[in-house]
């Protein structure tokens, strides 16, 4: 049995996704400080579900949210793929960082500090 077979979490976070693009139920002057943001940063937090396992780690956007924008997806980063997973400082909720194998997935939620202990010692030589 492996260490990420004990971890088993589902909670509300809010996901950044690079590719996020805003549908055009917004009215104009939101669409532009949108972009503004987006350019910033990015990409743009997007709120949904995510679930870890000992299979990986996924994040499905929440209805809202999959309205709002245009062609969202949801993510799923295999197990087997994960590199790294750390904390990152964020105001309000922390930011937790999956580095895997095509890049970074990040999420923040509350609680984030410890979570990315639990996932980093979970993950921690599934690959290697």
């Amino acid at each position: 049995m492996t260490r990420s077979a004990s971890l088993n979490v589902r909670k509300v976070v809010n996901a950044f996704v690079p590719s996020a693009t805003p549908s055009s139920v917004f009215p104009a002057v939101a669409l532009s400080a949108i972009d503004r943001f987006k350019r910033k940063h990015g990409g743009l937090w997007v709120g949904g579900t995510l679930s870890v396992s000992p299979a990986g780690v996924s994040f499905s956007p929440n209805r809202v949210n999959r309205v709002v924008h245009a062609g969202l997806e949801p993510v799923n980063v295999p197990v087997t793929t994960i590199r790294a997973v750390r904390y990152q400082f964020g105001w309000v909720t922390g930011i937790v960082v999956v580095e895997h194998v095509d890049g970074e997935f990040r999420f923040r939620c509350y609680g984030a500090k410890g979570l990315a202990a639990r996932m980093a010692a979970a993950f921690t030589g599934n690959h290697r």
